[in-house]
């Protein structure tokens, strides 16, 4: 999929010539904001697993030195025991002054069954001591861990910031040239265009899969069961925001029809798989920016466009309400929001009957 996707982009850029526009400069900055933000989440994501790893080696620390405090208590009680009732010389004397054997074969069995009782106890202090010091050179690696990765995100975060400043500069360097060419009708044509020899194109490719039980390519939602077509107004809203473009109306920009839903939003604010589906496209893509595609089987099709970052890769499995993007204005869009379309068999279709927006 992977190869057949860099082929599709190669046979876009031929069949364009050498056609630039002003919003490709945007295209570097976009796409490593987008890689330090998800690799950002998922330093966050190993942080909390760490700390959880670490909480979960003190509570075993702490019984750990509950069991050998306790073990030390009983070997020096039966210390204590047998010192007292062996005496100072210990059994040999006990031996030589008896006078009664039937006493003196209960004191031996007694004094064995203590001795016994001390070195079983002794063994268990020795374990624990081994396993105390086995855990806090766990604790110490787990903090080591931790430490590091805090390191990773301070270089991620300073380089997230560099390349949004820098975004920031060419934008501003660029928007009025930006602003023109997405005002012209044959441009937004072209990025439309662009996205449907996409889809075209994986639609192509998901359809020539081999047959697999389920149906070929339904993929099933876990929440509920339902193969996608059957999810008709129960899809997850793929983020929180107000319905500022609807399917169907005109732009404002061009006169040309809205294909999908324009969703204002905050950026970095999660945008959420509406069902679940498989990544079978995550790059940037011009007129829509950091683009995600997701297939749900049986020639249905999301998109995910304009966002900040994408924090899922091609290839992933996500289940409904999975967080995949966050919101932002790629592509040189000067609104913030997500732009969202639902397509089956490549054709884009009207998204509003199909979520649960209550």
């Amino acid at each position: 999929m992977r190869l057949r996707l860099e082929q599709i982009k190669q046979e876009i850029a031929r069949s364009e010539g050498s056609r630039s526009e002003a919003v490709d400069a945007l295209k570097s900055s976009e796409v490593a904001i987008s890689e330090a933000s998800r690799r950002l989440q998922a330093l966050a994501a190993e942080h909390k697993e760490v700390e959880a790893r670490l909480a979960a080696l003190a509570t075993e620390m702490e019984q750990a030195e509950q069991r050998l405090g306790s073990q030390r208590n009983l070997a020096a009680r039966l210390a204590y025991q047998h010192y007292t009732r062996s005496g100072a010389t210990g059994p040999i004397e006990i031996l030589l002054r008896s006078e009664d054997l039937n006493a003196l074969a209960r004191d031996r069995i007694y004094l064995e069954y203590v001795a016994r009782a001390r070195k079983a106890a002794l063994d268990e202090v020795l374990s624990d001591v081994d396993t105390l010091r086995s855990l806090q050179q766990a604790a110490v690696q787990r903090q080591h861990e931790i430490a590091v990765i805090e390191e990773q995100a301070t270089i991620e975060r300073s380089r997230l910031e560099a390349e949004r400043a820098n975004r920031n500069r060419v934008l501003a360097k660029l928007s009025s040239e930006i602003e023109r060419q997405r005002r012209e009708a044959g441009a937004l044509e072209r990025d439309e265009r662009r996205l449907a020899k996409i889809v075209e194109e994986l639609a192509r490719a998901l359809a020539a899969r081999k047959p697999s039980r389920p149906a070929p390519g339904t993929v099933l939602e876990p929440r509920t069961g339902a193969a996608f077509e059957r999810l008709k107004g129960r899809l997850h809203p793929p983020v929180r925001g107000e319905i500022a473009e609807r399917f169907g109306t005109p732009r404002a920009d061009s006169g040309l029809s809205w294909r999908g839903l324009f969703i204002r939003a905050p950026s970095g604010r999660e945008v959420k798989a509406v069902a679940a589906g498989r990544v079978v496209f995550a790059d940037w893509l011009r007129g829509f920016g950091n683009l995600l595609i997701l297939d749900h089987g049986d020639g249905f099709m999301s998109l995910y466009g304009n966002n900040e970052s994408l924090v899922i890769q091609l290839g992933d499995a996500v289940r409904g309400g999975d967080t995949v993007a966050t919101v932002g204005s790629s592509g040189g869009n000067e609104a913030t929001g997500l732009y969202f379309e639902l397509r089956y068999q490549g054709r884009p279709f009207d998204p509003s009957a199909w979520l649960n927006l209550r």
